[in-house]
């Protein structure tokens, strides 16, 4: 029998390998669980001593019934997920992985930023229905001398702000929680969140999701936004109202989104946004590259591993317990 235990919560990425060749570290027996079966999730878990979490939900209930775990290691940097205080109480350590998807998310609100901006794929799809004409897109402003606005400014933002620079953009941030001078550092414009709105172009969220980040963007804020302004999501859905967001681009209000995250994600096919030629919409795949979905499936299991080893974690959430 193994020493240990750990159970796999659930696995979108195309091999569960680079866990299983990371935890050969550790003497383990490793359980890939369905987490739509919620009884069976709750009975590995009970015996789990140590857990890698992708998008399932843990919550409070199942915490509870958690009798050894050491470790709720997650494969993302947001860990809204997972209970956080449950698991902190229960002395749990929650980790997460912070910089191998930074370079693959700032190059995709990049390049949803030039799609939408571009109109890219209005014009593509004008093509290919037969129609070679450029009216449809008109107007198409040029990126130089525009303004970039990022809300929030981690290590991801950081990184769409050095890409932007390189087309000339000027770029502003909001994030209340930073020194100015840490943006100015970085040839980045502080601003309060008020002028972010209204002086953006583009506009790219970089936020958590938390009660008071939940549905930030909603009427009043498109109502100030430029007409011809563009936003970008590759945060999280329930930053945006997004009601509000059909509302706005319906009416003119905005220009265009380009989002990669959505409130409810596999919505289906009556999602108001889809019938909207202004809007791009791609399934929450901006971290997605090889090396990035290899690099996050090991991070995560050598978290694991550390804590099987009695070590202390890398990058641990609620910190609280290192003391």
């Amino acid at each position: 029998m193994a020493e240990f235990k750990v159970v796999i919560t659930d696995s979108p990425f195309p091999s569960p390998e680079p866990f299983y060749e990371t935890l050969r570290a550790v003497d383990a027996e490793v359980a890939l669980a369905d987490p739509g079966d919620r009884a069976a999730l709750a009975a590995l878990l009970a015996e789990a001593d140590a857990v890698i979490v992708t998008y399932a939900e843990i919550d409070a209930e199942l915490i509870a019934g958690m009798k050894k775990n050491r470790i709720l290691a997650r494969t993302g940097v947001a860990v809204n997920n997972i209970d956080v205080p449950a698991a902190t109480r229960k002395g749990i350590f929650v980790t997460n992985m912070v910089t191998p998807q930074v370079a693959d998310v700032a190059n995709h609100a990049i390049a949803l930023m030039l799609t939408v901006a571009k109109k890219i794929v209005l014009l593509n799809n004008l093509v290919k229905s037969g129609r070679w004409s450029l009216a449809p897109a008109d107007p198409i402003f040029k990126l130089e001398g525009r303004t970039l606005g990022l809300a929030g400014f981690g290590n991801i933002p950081k990184a769409v702000a050095r890409r932007a620079q390189a087309f000339d953009l000027k770029v502003i941030a909001y994030d209340p929680y930073l020194a100015p001078e840490v943006m100015a550092g970085l040839g980045v414009e502080a601003v309060d969140f008020d002028r972010l709105i209204r002086e953006s172009d583009y506009l790219s969220i970089h936020l958590p999701l938390t009660d008071e980040t939940r549905n930030r963007f909603s009427d009043a804020e498109f109502k100030a936004m430029k007409n011809t302004a563009f936003l970008v999501n590759t945060a999280r859905g329930g930053v945006i109202d997004e009601p509000a967001l059909v509302r706005a681009l319906e009416n003119g209000e905005i220009a265009g989104a380009g989002l990669d995250v959505l409130s409810t994600e596999g919505p289906g096919q009556n999602n108001p946004l889809f019938k909207l030629d202004n809007v791009v919409i791609t399934p929450h795949s901006a971290y997605l590259s090889v090396e990035c979905v290899r690099d996050l499936q090991r991070g995560a299991a050598l978290e694991a591993v550390r804590a099987l080893k009695g070590e202390k974690p890398v990058s641990v959430v609620n910190r609280e317990l290192l003391k």
